[in-house]
């Protein structure tokens, strides 16, 4: 299921961005001419978006319990000690070490397939170094 949950999240950020971008490019390539310089302010305003969108998009969504993707297949994050959401620092710093670890050539796989053998909390690396847990979400 998380794996799943990672899909509709990419999906989701996907269309975020590219929904930004190809209107925008379109846009700009029927209007400006070659060397035009107003188009500068629209591709920095894009970088910013994406920028806005890929770094908070996570943060933002977990800190209410869990992204988009994991709200729709029943999961969400929770801190180990005491089984209550994360707050946005908290949420950032997953996110970053999400990042960090994916960086590394090899160790990003590893790290998504180590929920597969950690116990007891089936949990990845950047979970354990945020000391998080994915978990089944009770509705109330």
């Amino acid at each position: 299921m998380r794996l799943l949950a990672r899909f509709i999240d990419f999906l989701i950020v996907g269309v975020l961005i590219a929904g930004a971008w190809v209107p925008a490019n379109i846009w700009m390539y029927s209007t400006f001419k070659p060397g035009d310089g107003r188009g500068v302010p629209v591709v920095l305003g894009l970088f910013a978006w994406t920028l806005l969108v890929g770094l908070f998009f996570e943060p933002l969504t977990m800190a209410m319990g869990g992204t988009i993707g994991k709200a729709i297949c029943g999961l969400r994050v929770v801190q180990v000690e005491t089984g209550n959401k994360l707050g946005f620092g908290h949420a950032l710093g997953r996110w970053q070490a999400y990042l960090g670890i994916g960086m590394v050539p090899v160790l990003g796989l590893i790290s998504v397939l180590s929920c597969i053998w950690n116990e007891p909390f089936r949990q990845c690396m950047h979970d354990r170094a945020a000391n998080t847990a994915v978990v089944k979400r009770r509705w109330q």
